[in-house]
C-alpha cells in the first residue's frame, strides 16, 4: 500500500506543517504524522470494502494533506476560540492549497470539507469519505497508550490536576475536564467508540478504549 507521496506540492504543505509550533506535545508533528498514516489506511481500507480497488495516488495525496493541515491553526483546548479551531484550519488550509495552485482543483473543497468536519468539539458529522477517515483517525489518537500521554500531557499544558484527591470520581460535583485530567476519561474519551465512521476505525477504537478502563480501573483500586 502507498503511504508516502512524491508530489512535490505535498511534500511543500508537509514543509508548512513542520513549521507550525504546536500549542502542547500532544499536538506536535508526531501527532500529525500518525494521523496521516491513519487516515491514509483507513481510507484504502473502506476503498477495499466498498469499492473492489486500491487506493489512488490522487486519493492518497488528499489523506496525506487533510491530516497533515488539519491542526494548521493551533488553538489551546481552553481556548474560546476552540470550536472553531477547524474553521480556522480549514480556511487556512484553503489559502495555502491556492497559493501552491493545487489540482484538481475540485479536490481543495473534499480536504477543506474533510478539514472542517474531523473536529469533535464541533460536533460536525463528516460529509465524505475523506472526512470521516480524517475524523477517525484524528480520534484513534485520543485512545489507547497514545491517548493518555496526550490526555495527560494537554492537561499539564491547562495548568488541570490529574484529579480531584477528595472526589476522584465526581461522585459530589460536576465533571470538569479543564481542571482535572480524569474527567476528560469521562466527558470524552470512553464515549469516542460509538462515534466511529469507519468499520476498521471502530475496532481499533473499542481495542483502545478497552485500554483505557484498565488503566481507570487500576486508578481506583490505587486510590
Amino acid at each position: 500500500m502507498v503511504k508516502k507521496s512524491l508530489n512535490p506540492k505535498v511534500l511543500e504543505l508537509e514543509k508548512r506543517a513542520w513549521g507550525i509550533a504546536p500549542v502542547d506535545a500532544a499536538h506536535d508533528f508526531s501527532h500529525i504524522e500518525r494521523v496521516s498514516r491513519l487516515c491514509v489506511e483507513l481510507y484504502a481500507q473502506e476503498i477495499i470494502n466498498q469499492e473492489q480497488r486500491e487506493i489512488k495516488p490522487e486519493e492518497v495525496d488528499a489523506c496525506l494533506v487533510s491530516a497533515f493541515l488539519h491542526d494548521c491553526v493551533p488553538v489551546p483546548k481552553n481556548s474560546p476560540l476552540r470550536k472553531e479551531s477547524s474553521r480556522l484550519a480549514s480556511e487556512k488550509a484553503r489559502e495555502w492549497l491556492s497559493e501552491i495552485n493545487w489540482e484538481p482543483r475540485d479536490q481543495i473543497d473534499v480536504i477543506c470539507g474533510a478539514i472542517i468536519d474531523h473536529s469533535f468539539s464541533s460536533g460536525r458529522i463528516p460529509a465524505t469519505l475523506l472526512g470521516e477517515c480524517l475524523q477517525d483517525a484524528d480520534r484513534l489518537e485520543a485512545l489507547g497508550a497514545i491517548g493518555l500521554y496526550r490526555t495527560i500531557a494537554t492537561g499539564v499544558s491547562m495548568g488541570a490536576a490529574l484529579f480531584d484527591a477528595n472526589d476522584p470520581w465526581a461522585e459530589h460535583r460536576e465533571l470538569d475536564d479543564k481542571k482535572y485530567s480524569i474527567d476528560h476519561f469521562f466527558t470524552k474519551l470512553l464515549k469516542l467508540p460509538e462515534s466511529f465512521r469507519t468499520t476498521s476505525a471502530r475496532q481499533e477504537a473499542e481495542k483502545r478504549a478497552q485500554y483505557l478502563r484498565g488503566f481507570v480501573d487500576q486508578l481506583k483500586s490505587e486510590l
